[in-house]
């Protein structure tokens, strides 16, 4: 397990490359809106505390800030939120816990050979769009996915981005129509994410769901492996 304050360069890192297309500082905390488009965009990041504003007041905040932008509130959780104790609490007022998301790493980007099929982009297309779209079943409503990032495409049927921050290059949106599944795609998807980190010196990170077998044994055959986890706690009511 990582230190605490390694892990939290880890949340920087994932945070500041999914940015909310709304966010608001809570005296250390961030609360963080985009629509209901994923957890990370629509949950609040308790980075830091120092105890000036009660506990209680902060997740009352919360509350106020979730529900008036009409979704349950949810905290995204991790072994360096703060305060210690703030998982307790949430499960105490009836907070639901998700399902464990990993974070995993790699030191240096690996050569898996570039495919001539993945087409690079530095912003989505229309149809890079459709496919993410169609695996994730999101609203379509275009998220934050600017910023020093690039785009990769195999024709109709497969996706994903890379995107910097620091030292490190995070792999996201990473998604494969059914149909084409099984064929390699999302590796040679993955192999051009890798190189253009690898132009930049970088270290890798993503996040992947724990239960996610088949895109773990993806990522950890070429290397990745996981450090930490993290967690969402969700009003139920």
């Amino acid at each position: 397990m990582p230190s605490t304050a390694e892990i939290a360069r880890l949340d920087e890192a994932i945070a500041a490359t999914w940015p909310a297309t709304e966010s608001q500082e809570l005296d250390g905390w961030r609360l963080r809106f985009g629509h209901g488009f994923t957890g990370k965009a629509n949950s609040a990041w308790p980075r830091s505390h120092d105890g000036s504003v009660p506990v209680a007041h902060k997740i009352a905040a919360v509350e106020a800030w979730y529900r008036s932008r009409a979704l349950r509130p949810k905290v995204q959780l991790s072994p360096a939120s703060e305060p210690a104790d703030l998982e307790e609490e949430l499960a105490a007022r009836g907070y639901a816990r998700s399902t464990d998301v990993l974070i995993e790493t790699l030191d240096s980007a690996p050569d898996l050979g570039v495919s001539s099929d993945v087409e690079v982009l530095p912003e989505p297309d229309e149809r890079w769009l459709d496919v993410w779209f169609a695996v994730r079943g999101y609203p379509r409503v275009l998220p934050m996915l600017g910023g020093d990032a690039v785009f990769a495409r195999i024709d109709d049927v497969a996706v994903g981005r890379a995107a910097a921050y620091g030292d490190r290059v995070a792999i996201t949106s990473m998604a494969t129509l059914p149909e084409a599944r099984r064929r390699g795609c999302a590796r040679s998807i993955l192999a051009v994410l890798a190189a253009w980190a690898c132009e930049r010196n970088a270290a890798l990170c993503l996040a992947v769901e724990a239960t996610n077998e088949p895109a773990r044994a993806l990522y950890e055959n070429v290397g990745f492996a996981p450090v930490y986890s993290y967690w969402y706690r969700t009003a139920t009511a």
